[in-house]
Formats: C-alpha cells, structure tokens, sequence
C-alpha cells in the first residue's frame, strides 16, 4: 500500500513539472497498465530507464521466473536505432501462494529498471518492445503492449521518473556477495535434489529464489533448516533444462533489505 501511495504522490506531481524526459503512454491492461519511463540524459555512458508496472489491488505480475505458475515478462526489442546493449535488472520479489501453488511475484507497483548503452553517445536512441507477461488475481490473464522509447543526450534530467526507477533499483540483487550474505555451496543428492547452503545474518528471516535456463520449469527452493548464521535450502532438479549458451542457475538469497545474486555453473548430473 505505502508502494501505491508514493506512486500516485509521483504522478501527481509529475503532471505539473515540464522537465520530463521521454515517457510513454500508459498501455492499459486488464487489472493494471505498463509503460517505459526515463530518468533524463545519458550519464556513465548510459541511459537510465525503467518499465513501470503499476497493479490494481490484489493483482500481481512475475519476477523472470514465475515459479509453479505464471507468465514472466517476456522483453522482445523490434526495432532500435543507435543502440549497443540492453540491460533489464530484476527487483527482489515475493513469495506467493494461491493455496493451489507458489509463484514469484510483485505486487502493487514496480519498476524494472534498464540501462541502455548507445553506439554513439552523441545521437539520439530509439528503442522499440513488445512486451507479453502474466497478470493474475482471482484470475490469471495475458498482458502485452507495444512501446517505443526516443532518449536524447540533450534532454533535461526528469527528477521524479528518476525516483520511480531509483527506487526500485536499489532492490536489485547485487552480485557476489554482502555483509552475511554468501551462498556458500550447491550440491546434488541422490534423490534429484540439490542442497543449497547460505550464509546469512543470524535471527533473520531469509528468502531464496532461483530462476533456471530458459525452458527450466522448476519449482520454488525450500528452506529446510536454519541454525545461528547457517541455512539450508533443497531444490527439486525436476524440470531444469540447460543449453551451451544458457547453463547456469540464477540464485537471489534476500535478507532485510539486502539481497545478492549468485550464477551457479549447471553440473550434467543435475539435468533429467
């Protein structure tokens, strides 16, 4: 709810300032809307956007992994002009239960921020999506929109879209490690399952999320014990794919407003 309320205080005052950089439309979808807002000029060699979901009460969208159930957002660029690379950074998420299965969610309002890197930082970027993702509440409907972004290296900062994205990017894993945080070890038993030992602050309240290659239908880690600075966490291997390219598991372990990520080198024993 604080989520929602900062992002209509944003809005609000969005309306009324004339220093906004790029911005779409909003693309309306049943039980929310999704646009790409930008923060302004190109700094460190990037621009600095975001895709903003914004969800009515009780619905939710995916993380890039949806988990038992869901559509994650599937990001397809079709047309760009002066652009090197892309970047899509993914926010911690939620665990949640229908009662029936567990997904990997956001709820209320959220940004993906993205960094884009241009060929020249002197001209103008387009970047053109189309963008399919799940939306669910009592019922789970497709989204899509099409949405074309234009940066310009000579447009002024758009401090309040800035915020929306700098907001939610703080929530972004960091990678390796942090103070408490470490994934420490992942193994496989003989009963198609892998043990993932963490490092985490003693007394808190871990969570743990991982996201196979693409095609990967696994489910959502367990935690199956946890002692002092010590937890366990058993993975089912059931459904995890690997290709030459795509072989790696994507682990988030999130504690008290900190969360790292860790790439774990997918062993040929762990496929079925």
């Amino acid at each position: 709810m604080k989520r929602i309320v900062y992002t209509f205080i944003v809005f609000f005052f969005a309306a009324l300032t004339s220093l906004r950089a790029e911005t779409t439309d909003w693309i309306e979808v049943h039980g929310g809307a999704v646009r790409l807002i930008s923060a302004g000029p190109i700094e460190d060699g990037h621009y600095l956007a975001g895709l903003e979901f914004m969800l009515e009460p009780g619905w939710h969208t995916y993380w890039r992994y949806p988990g038992e159930a869901g559509i994650p957002p599937q990001i397809t660029l079709t047309d760009t002009e002066n652009l090197r690379e892309v970047e899509i950074l993914y926010p911690v998420p939620e665990r949640y239960s229908d009662g029936f299965s567990e997904s990997i969610v956001y709820h209320d309002g959220i940004v993906l921020p993205i960094r884009i890197m241009p060929d020249d930082s002197e001209q103008k970027v387009r970047v053109d999506i189309d963008l399919f993702f799940g939306i669910c509440k009592d019922i789970c409907v497709p989204g899509d929109a099409t949405l074309t972004l234009n940066l310009n290296p000579a447009s002024e900062k758009d401090t309040l879209a800035a915020k929306l994205i700098e907001r939610d990017l703080a929530n972004v894993p960091q990678a390796s490690t942090a103070d408490g945080l470490k994934i420490k070890s992942v193994s496989l038993t003989n009963e198609d399952r892998l043990v993932i030992e963490t490092h985490v602050d003693a007394g808190s309240a871990p969570e743990l999320f991982v996201a196979g290659p693409e095609g990967s239908y696994i489910g959502l880690a367990k935690l199956a014990s946890q002692s002092g600075d010590q937890a366990t966490w058993h993975l089912s291997t059931k459904g995890l794919k690997s290709s030459k390219g795509d072989d790696h598991l994507r682990i988030v372990l999130a504690v008290d407003g900190l969360a790292i990520e860790h790439l774990e080198p997918i062993q040929p024993s762990w496929v079925n």
